[in-house]
């Protein structure tokens, strides 16, 4: 009597656990035709990042970044005051990209970059990944910096019914992605700074500089307890004993962080197997940096002889070289030479002509 009454109990128990798996794939299909494009590709990334693929996880956050943010973008621009805020960081951007672009072609024609205009335009094209990279870390690193406040005025006004205004076009979900792509975005800055250049040893350079300024001031303190402090710390500086005086050693910047870095890992021997993957990631961006920098120098020149130098001119020059007329009475001669540093030698030379014949 008591079985047959819990038979049905039992019966609809064991429903529920077989259903179990199909309430979830339906609940898991709810949640994923609820997210966007980003916020899919955000899911990926964050699951990628229990791999060693974190390469792949800053392309993936690349790629949602530029999708969720681009209608804010669009929104910006059609305002007049984004748009006068945007072409003014623009104007900004183009004249440190004119003046880098400059310093390439002077340094490797030898010449000002005046008399290379074509060139100075293509070296341009060339540094427009530099600068986008560039431009995305600066932009990420302040979208860091400005989320907690963001983060915590939303959170304050949420009690009284007030609402931020949405960043993005995000209808579920929205503090979930937020947190998301706070976490993934400092994966992508990571990335973007190992691949940029030596910013992050700069910045612990720095920390650590003034780590032994406090450490050596501290120390003065308690050796000269009878003195003034203000008196105590500038005699320190005057007499040297200081072991930090900003600018005297820019050269050992480096070797201290080293040292320092050396210190940590005896320290912590567990963490040297992670350390030591820092240094291969941050080496192979080197190496990356080393092969860009070089392959600009050499399109650089090759472009430079092959379409900016003249192959006939009024003066005098090699059989296979090109020249750059500098004025009527100088020359720059362009000659391909494998043994050259950018594989063609540029020098200036005398325009011997019929007008200007060599005496």
């Amino acid at each position: 009597m008591n079985i047959d009454s819990a038979r049905p109990a039992l019966e609809d128990k064991l429903k529920q656990i077989a259903s179990a798996p199909k309430r979830f794939m339906n609940r898991l299909t709810t949640v994923w035709q609820r997210l966007t494009l980003p916020q899919r590709l955000y899911l990926l990334a964050a699951l990628l990042l229990m791999s060693e693929h974190l390469g792949l996880v800053a392309i993936i956050t690349t790629i949602a970044l530029t999708l969720e943010f681009w209608p804010l973008f669009e929104r910006v621009w059609h305002s007049l005051a984004g748009k006068a805020i945007l072409l003014l960081f623009y104007a900004i951007v183009a004249n440190y990209a004119l003046a880098m672009a400059g310093a390439i072609v002077n340094e490797v024609v030898g010449v000002p970059a005046n008399h290379f205009n074509y060139t100075h335009n293509f070296a341009i094209l060339l540094l427009l990944p530099a600068w986008i990279l560039g431009i995305s870390a600066v932009g990420l690193l302040f979208v860091q910096l400005l989320m907690p406040f963001y983060l915590m005025i939303a959170l304050i006004l949420k009690p009284i019914g007030i609402k931020l205004f949405s960043l993005t076009g995000n209808n579920h979900y929205r503090f979930t992605t937020l947190m998301v792509r706070f976490v993934l975005s400092f994966v992508l800055l990571y990335h973007l700074i190992l691949l940029i250049g030596d910013v992050e040893q700069r910045v612990e350079s720095a920390l650590s500089d003034i780590k032994t300024m406090e450490q050596s001031l501290k120390k003065d303190s308690n050796q000269n307890q009878k003195m003034r402090p203000t008196i105590e710390t500038d005699g320190a500086v005057a007499n040297g004993d200081v072991g930090y005086q900003p600018g005297a050693n820019a050269g050992g910047i480096e070797k201290e962080a080293s040292l320092l870095d050396q210190d940590f890992i005896q320290v912590q021997p567990d963490d040297q197997t992670d350390n030591q993957q820092d240094r291969e990631l941050a080496l192979e961006y080197a190496s990356l940096r080393q092969t860009y920098h070089d392959v600009i120098r050499v399109l650089i020149a090759q472009f430079a002889y092959y379409y900016e130098a003249d192959s006939r001119s009024r003066c005098e020059k090699h059989e296979d070289a090109n020249v750059v007329e500098l004025n009527d009475y100088e020359i720059l001669e362009v000659v391909p030479d494998n043994a050259a540093k950018y594989r063609y030698r540029f020098t200036v030379r005398k325009c011997i002509s019929p007008a200007f014949p060599d005496k």
